[in-house]
């Protein structure tokens, strides 16, 4: 029997995040409304035995202790840019605690980027200190090929996320997370149809290059019928009310802090 799953969104916001520094600030979103603060994308994936963290960004300290997250089995990274990944430093004392090595899961082009970036993290060099040992475990994943984490299924799908691919990741069957992606393979789309919940993109209501902005991600949400979905990684143009006022039925826009129950 499948564990319930519980999804916390810790952060919804673009690279730069909500408000952002220098003179963007809040762009146009209303400072008042705290769903318009928004850190970087990253989510929790929770069973009764099982946390599984989705992607590290600059925020991740912030965002782990703000929901008391004491322990991880596992970090699922989707891709290379850096509002995905410059936060894993600070995972490092998820290993001091039972000197267990933290298990991080990624394709091979992101491992590679990671392994030049954050070398450290996952091999003891010459130049490392006496006491210091790698806290991380690098293990590379492949597109459609399942695996699991516990009692939790894990399927990566491709996407297409302008000049590099990223990846979905789909859990259980009944969930899929499919942040910074403009376009899918066939492939990919066609496990996306009738699932519980779905957490998208959708960036502005003008089109860009990397990201789907709203009515490419409301004509996707269309076609694959999820029972609700939420859209995410916006940026300083989309208010969170002026982003809800125009979603169709059962789809809102995602928020800091929001927890979704599977």
């Amino acid at each position: 029997m499948k564990n319930d799953i519980k999804i916390t969104v810790l952060g919804t916001g673009t690279s730069v995040g909500i408000p952002a520094l220098g003179q963007l600030g809040w762009g146009k979103c209303d400072p008042l409304n705290p769903k318009n603060k928004r850190q970087r994308c990253a989510i929790l994936i929770q069973s009764y035995n099982t946390t599984i963290l989705v992607d590290a960004g600059p925020d991740i300290k912030n965002q782990l202790l703000e929901h008391k997250v004491e322990r991880l089995d596992a970090v699922l990274i989707t891709h290379q840019h850096a509002d995905h990944i410059a936060g894993l430093d600070e995972l490092r004392t998820f290993y001091f605690y039972n000197r267990k090595r933290l298990k991080l899961y990624t394709n091979k082009e992101t491992a590679d980027v990671l392994l030049h970036r954050f070398s450290y993290l996952f091999n003891k060099s010459k130049k490392s200190q006496s006491y210091f040992q790698p806290p991380l475990e690098l293990n590379n994943i492949d597109y459609f090929k399942d695996f699991f984490i516990n009692d939790i299924s894990i399927k990566p799908i491709r996407q297409y996320h302008g000049a590099i691919d990223s990846i979905g990741f789909i859990i259980n069957n009944d969930f899929a997370y499919c942040t910074d992606v403009v376009d899918f393979p066939k492939e990919s789309f066609d496990f996306l149809y009738n699932l519980k919940a779905l957490i998208i993109t959708g960036l502005r209501e003008t089109p860009h290059s990397a990201h789907a902005h709203f009515d490419l991600s409301f004509n996707w949400i269309s076609e694959l019928k999820p029972k609700i979905a939420y859209l995410t990684h916006f940026s300083s143009d989309s208010d969170h009310n002026k982003v809800l006022e125009i979603c169709p039925m059962n789809v809102y826009p995602a928020y800091d802090g929001l927890i979704i129950n599977i």
